[in-house]
């Protein structure tokens, strides 16, 4: 009876997926043309992430008759109504589509982790309480900081301190040093100094408008990438650098300025291989992995099998091997899901994620306020660039980089940094300061 339910669930899951694929694709395009158009579609995306979620957890209580998984899909579903609330509270109008989109790569995360690891998942469900709360705490002081742009050295000393921090004292692992530990909770840094780092090159931006707000920004931009170089954490200070590149693109439309950017990137790219042996093993892994299958490209090959392996409408809800890949709850989550859910539930998870980043811009670009404006807008960048790194990884598109996929793989830091950007993205034309009158300040 079970392996009839998993057989027949491919088919329901990739319907619940193709559903809210095809409607987020509709949104991009026509999200202006009707109010309650756009409402009763967002109300199918909401009914589409309920139904993937029930479906998982009755496959998991059945499978391995424990009833935490029916405790975990209440809880789940009770946090999802209350990120809606929140939000709905917090601002208006806000983008439903936006906020679909995280609830749908929260529920691939917490039905995948309950997949591979149940207290790896409980784990990722109290992390995203705590980031919920916090995010609200967030919004809530943004609120009363007036000119927040004028705190741009603050950030920059905040940013430039925790990587320092990490840079001397943190915990190696895979060849670059990474986090700070405490007794058994662990803690990446630069996951929360990505958001320091946007309001510090966008209040540098904002402040001078002219040649001074590059030439800070780019100061600033130079010693978290050399800091993050110093500590081998490449794929993070490659996410930083890009997003520096952009925003400056964005801000000052230089062609001139683009094109030194990148020439510069480009050299300490070369320069950076020539000096880590760990990149030229992941090069290596990359470009041929079945050669050193045994060492090094044993990862890559794992997820190349699994993937493969799944076909196109996948092996089955837990009736695929995802453990044999390593590290595949951070890193490699997305190869478990193209195994067990196929090549077109994968396909369809890479378009979502393309709409997130659509999503992102179009808020960016509608708001107000010019500061909030770059925020965003690096917020959709580090959002981008960060999944592209990951399934690229994934996917031997490019060598890996140990970066994860937004708000689906494991990890605290990264989710609740996720979490405070899409609420700062969401709110982002009602973040004014306000007075002890109430009265509101751009």
């Amino acid at each position: 009876m079970v392996s009839v339910l998993i057989s027949f669930s491919r088919i329901t899951l990739l319907a619940f997926v193709l559903a809210f694929t095809f409607i987020d694709i509709i949104q991009i395009f026509e999200f202006k043309n009707s109010e309650v158009f756009g409402s009763v579609m967002s109300t199918i995306q909401s009914v589409m992430v309920v139904l993937f979620l029930c479906n998982t957890s009755i496959i998991l209580y059945l499978v391995r008759e424990d009833s935490i998984y029916l405790f975990l899909l209440a809880g789940q579903l009770l946090l999802f109504a209350l990120i809606g609330i929140s939000l709905n509270k917090l601002t208006y109008p806000m983008s439903k589509a936006l906020i679909n989109n995280m609830l749908f790569f929260l529920t691939l995360s917490f039905t995948f982790l309950e997949r591979l690891s149940q207290g790896m998942a409980i784990r990722q469900f109290v992390f995203a309480i705590v980031s919920l709360i916090i995010s609200i705490i967030v919004i809530m002081i943004l609120r009363q900081i007036e000119r927040i742009e004028s705190f741009m050295y603050v950030f920059a000393a905040i940013g430039i301190i925790l990587l320092l921090i990490v840079s001397l004292a943190g915990k190696v692992e895979y060849g670059a040093k990474l986090s700070l530990s405490f007794g058994n909770i662990s803690i990446q840094p630069s996951e929360f100094v990505k958001l320091s780092f946007l309001f510090f090159i966008s209040g540098c931006i904002v402040t001078y408008k002219d040649f001074r707000g590059f030439l800070f920004a780019s100061i600033g931009a130079g010693s978290h990438v050399i800091i993050l170089v110093l500590s081998k954490d490449l794929g993070t200070a490659l996410i930083f650098l890009v997003a520096y590149v952009l925003l400056i693109f964005i801000a000052y439309k230089n062609y001139i300025v683009l094109g030194l950017e990148i020439s510069v990137a480009a050299i300490g790219g070369i320069l950076a291989y020539n000096l880590f042996p760990h990149i030229q093993s992941r090069f290596i892994a990359w470009s041929d992995p079945l050669s050193v299958v045994d060492d090094k490209g044993y990862q890559i090959s794992q997820s190349l099998f699994a993937i493969g392996t799944g076909g196109w409408i996948g092996s089955g809800f837990t009736a695929g091997q995802p453990t044999k890949i390593p590290v595949v709850t951070k890193d490699f989550i997305f190869a478990a899901m193209a195994e067990e859910l196929g090549t077109i539930a994968a396909i369809c998870i890479i378009i979502c994620l393309m709409c997130t980043c659509l999503q992102l811009f179009n808020v960016a670009f509608n708001c107000e306020e010019s500061f909030y404006m770059l925020v965003v807008n690096g917020i959709a960048i580090i959002f981008s660039i960060q999944t592209i790194l990951n399934i690229g990884g994934v996917i031997k598109f490019i060598p890996s980089t140990g970066v994860t996929l937004p708000f689906i793989s494991y990890g605290g830091s990264s989710l609740l940094s996720m979490f405070i950007c899409f609420y700062i993205a969401e709110c982002s034309n009602d973040l004014f300061y306000i007075d002890n009158k109430g009265r509101r300040y751009d």
